[in-house]
């Protein structure tokens, strides 16, 4: 069997325990080689070490807690090196893909974070391998949204999308998706490229669903003139929101809480009906040598434990996957990150938003864009 196929770590090697794990490193690196001479420089690190690369989000404080994760492991497991690769998932996975196809076996990188379509993506790519979670002591901790049933990583937080609206240029709060098109706000409302959680939640609303957006994209043809505008970068959104220019608009809570701290006049606000949950998953990556394997799901089970899972809450605003994990206090009273909201995400099937992205931001231009 290959190792770049996704079988499940056993329990006897993982609960050797982080001494065990050290010290059967160490034997390996006394001995020479960690791993075969085909893999050397992927799994070498310096002096021998095992070496592992965790793939980080690029952008803000994303990698902060992965830096600070990699220091404390590495200070306590002495024969593991830890990389850090930032890049943003639409181009660090296409060059993991690149790498995966032109050697299998001598993967980009060995874990990291993953949003939720690149994480359909890579099952339909045989990219991940499999976590054990009957051997990771911190699994069960997390709640039942971002645990899944393949086992293809495992869930470490999730922003949300909902409202976002200047305060000072609205009269009436918004409080439901449905005002993204209500006439109260026509002409008030931008939208960032290819904004297909509004069409889904147009479609929810009018008897659809994910699989059927028909009755969200026949409202938004409708309803194109409620749209003042399309931005395509952060700087453009927050500009245009808070100069009041386009005062409303539907989008990350994470960004719009990082805004709001920088002194925009913004409020989040969670929609009536629900936010939409957006998880990040720890992924293992298929193609690592077994010993690269077994550490990767040791680190997952670490960062998914309360302690970094709520270090990730801080760094990203995001909302936890472990239920034992203390919000920051900047977080604890926003409405969305309370438990009545996280019991009440919209979750979303992203392997349909992965199959038909291109195919909707295509239909977006030509019915809705051209029409605003």
């Amino acid at each position: 069997m290959s190792q770049s196929e996704s079988v499940p770590l056993s329990r006897r090697r993982l609960l050797s325990g982080a001494a065990g794990l050290a010290g059967a490193l160490g034997l390996a690196a006394g001995c020479g080689s960690v791993a075969p001479s085909s893999q050397s420089s992927s799994t070498g690190g310096s002096k021998g070490k095992l070496k592992l690369t965790l793939f980080a989000f690029l952008g803000g404080d994303l990698a902060t807690m992965p830096k600070a994760f990699a220091k404390e492991y590495e200070a306590s497991h002495r024969n593991v090196q830890i990389d850090i690769y930032e890049q943003s998932n639409t181009v660090g996975y296409a060059k993991m893909l690149a790498q995966q196809k032109a050697d299998p076996h001598r993967p980009l990188v060995n874990l990291g974070f993953f949003n939720a379509e690149t994480t359909v993506q890579g099952v339909g790519d045989r990219m991940w391998s499999k976590l054990d979670y009957s051997a990771m002591s911190n699994a069960s901790d997390i709640s039942k949204q971002f645990q899944r049933p393949d086992q293809y990583g495992i869930g470490i937080g999730a922003d949300q999308f909902g409202l976002v609206y200047n305060h000072q240029k609205l009269s009436s709060a918004p409080t439901s998706w449905a005002d993204l098109w209500n006439p109260t706000y026509k002409g008030q409302l931008c939208l960032f490229q290819n904004p297909w959680y509004a069409v889904f939640m147009a479609a929810k609303l009018h008897g659809g669903s994910i699989d059927d957006m028909e009755p969200g994209w026949k409202l938004w043809q409708d309803k194109a003139d409620q749209i003042r505008l399309m931005v395509d970068s952060n700087p453009q959104y927050l500009n245009v929101l808070s100069s009041g220019t386009a005062p409303l608009t539907t989008y990350f809570a994470g960004t719009g809480q990082q805004w709001i701290d920088s002194g925009a006049p913004l409020k989040y606000v969670v929609p009536k009906e629900g936010a939409i949950s957006l998880p990040v998953y720890l992924q293992s990556v298929a193609g690592s040598t077994d010993s690269q394997l077994e550490v990767a799901q040791d680190m997952i089970n670490e960062m998914i434990s309360p302690k970094w899972s709520a270090r990730w809450a801080d760094a990203s605003v995001e909302t936890p996957a472990n239920t034992k994990a203390v919000l920051p206090a900047k977080l604890a009273h926003l409405p969305a990150f309370s438990a009545h909201t996280r019991e009440h995400f919209i979750d979303v099937d992203y392997a349909v938003v992965g199959k038909n992205n291109a195919a909707w931001q295509q239909r977006w231009n030509r019915d809705v864009s051209s029409h605003i």
